[in-house]
């Protein structure tokens, strides 16, 4: 009598032989599915095994399509199933403005643009593929190459991309290859069952454990760097955003924030970070709000806070530039340095081609902010060095420090209430951590609404307060590495050289392929 595994196995495979040799209207339905499981993957649930099925899944059905334009739809439907299920969270920045109404569209025009690229992905695949064996070095490889082009093109998007699935221990590839690099690793691994070669797997897996082990340990290194002793608080108002911009809350929002910096600490403070925008208002421009402020700086301390900042022509009412900006403060109210956000969000902040776009952006206020001058090193004295980070100008890879002048720790200011209790905050909080571990820096987060954190040098999160926690982290900031990181020094070159490698290797397996094939062929006619 067979067994239930034995029956489950050969039932799936019955299933599954009926969905790829049936009608194309299966497959594309199977690709919808499979491209909505992808947000299991990723943070709140890090199922990082569901990449397996969904990747795997994805090649099968590639292998049965007759030809690149029929493989470029197959992806594009797997890809806007794809993101809306895991990006499907910025549609509810619309619904903080009042415009719900909005949010379908959002999503569906959102995830439709995102979902071009494992389309390309996978048309691409589909153009060159001749064996399941190739096939998987060459999907790794152009989809890799194809969430590098998401990152970069336009203003760039590198959300959840696939090497964050992972948990801590693998996320220290990050540190030798960057998330690029573990991004390819991690299609390689979910994908390279399909090539039915016991030798690859074996290999594969070996490597991939030799990995978490390597990376497992690297991970426990954190406590042999110790602190700085240098004391620090950051403050979580979880304010609502509905309420953090308006005019009649200003006063209360400010005060909690004065309020939570004014508890007692157990050591001398020598900062107290304030989340991104948490003084909602220009400081020439209320004078009584900036005194207030001033007051609750400590004696021997500064404050580093959000705000907007603006510059007006002169006789002009409205400003000619605003930007969102951070300001650091001593107790006598002078300003010590500033940095204005440079990376800006699409209709977040600005729209883009205003002239033919009949919209508006969601932040308040109808001039669009300008662009900052770039990534810079703030040097403060009072604190070590540190390199600003304002909203999602953290989520990209090898941008966020200046190189000619390397910090001490990062510090990412940012207000996530914009996305309510979605997992939108929880991946954020997720992928700002990697750049830690790329960087070999110690990264401080301080958010309005959750999830601020303080994390180390090798990515592990030693405080953090969650969604809709008011309260602080007092805390000693983490040393730096005493040394770069390879991805410090390299940046792209060693996943570069990966892409090119497997790329080689696809091109070698289908010469040998085309090689046997020939002489089985000479062989039959002679």
């Amino acid at each position: 009598m067979k067994n239930a595994g034995t029956v489950i196995l050969s039932s799936s495979k019955r299933y599954w032989d009926q969905i790829v040799n049936g009608p194309q209207s299966y497959q594309f339905c199977t690709a919808l599915f499979l491209g909505s499981l992808g947000a299991l993957a990723f943070a709140p649930f890090n199922f990082y095994f569901a990449l397996i099925p969904i990747f795997s899944g994805l090649l099968l059905l590639l292998q049965r399509i007759s030809s690149p334009k029929q493989a470029f739809f197959l992806g594009w439907v797997f890809g806007f199933s794809y993101f809306a299920s895991g990006v499907f969270w910025v549609s509810v920045s619309f619904s903080k403005v009042g415009l719900t109404y909005l949010m379908p569209l959002v999503v569906v025009g959102f995830s439709l643009l995102l979902g071009i690229f494992p389309a390309l992905a996978c048309a691409l695949t589909a153009l060159w593929q001749r064996n399941p064996l190739q096939q998987v070095f060459l999907f790794s490889s152009i989809w890799s190459l194809t969430e590098w082009l998401r990152g970069h093109i336009l203003s760039g998007f590198p959300w959840n991309l696939v090497g964050y699935a992972w948990d801590l221990p693998m996320l220290q590839v990050c540190a030798w290859v960057g998330i690029y690099g573990l991004s390819f690793l991690t299609i390689f691994l979910a994908t390279m069952w399909v090539s039915k070669s016991h030798k690859l797997i074996s290999v594969s897996l070996l490597i991939a454990l030799t990995f978490w082990t390597l990376g497992a340990y690297r991970a426990q290194q954190g406590h042999l760097l110790g602190d700085t002793e240098i004391n620090m608080r950051l403050v979580q108002p979880s304010l609502q955003q509905e309420k953090k911009w308006s005019p009649e809350h200003l006063i209360r929002n400010v005060n909690l924030h004065i309020a939570l910096s004014g508890l007692e600490a157990e050591k001398p403070l020598k900062a107290i970070i304030w989340p991104e925008a948490a003084i909602p208002h220009f400081f020439e421009n209320n004078p009584g709000l900036f005194a207030a402020v001033r007051e609750a700086i400590p004696e021997g301390a500064l404050l580093i806070t959000g705000a907007p900042r603006q510059e007006k022509s002169p006789g002009e009412m409205l400003p000619k530039y605003i930007w969102n900006s951070l300001f650091v403060l001593n107790p006598k109210g002078e300003i010590l340095g500033t940095y204005d956000k440079s990376h800006l969000v699409p209709f977040g902040e600005y729209v883009p081609l205003r002239k033919i776009l009949p919209v508006e952006k969601l932040t308040p206020g109808t001039i669009d902010y300008s662009k900052g001058n770039g990534i810079k090193t703030l040097n403060i004295q009072g604190v070590p060095s540190f390199s600003p980070l304002i909203c999602y100008e953290a989520i990209f890879p090898g941008n966020v420090i200046d190189p000619n002048s390397k910090p001490e720790w990062l510090l990412n200011l940012t207000n996530d209430a914009w996305y309510g209790h979605t997992s939108g905050p929880y991946q954020h909080l997720n992928i700002v951590r990697v750049r830690a571990i790329e960087e070999g820096i110690p990264l401080v987060r301080a958010a309005n609404n959750g999830i601020s954190a303080v994390i180390d040098a090798y990515g592990k999160i030693l405080y953090q307060l969650d969604l809709d926690a008011i309260g602080f982290i007092d805390f000693a900031l983490p040393k730096r590495l005493p040394y770069n990181t390879i991805f410090s020094s390299l940046r792209d070159i060693p996943f570069s050289f990966m892409i090119i490698i497997a790329l080689l290797v696809s091109c070698l397996v289908r010469k040998r392929i085309s090689y046997v094939g020939d002489q089985k062929s000479k062989k039959e006619n002679q």
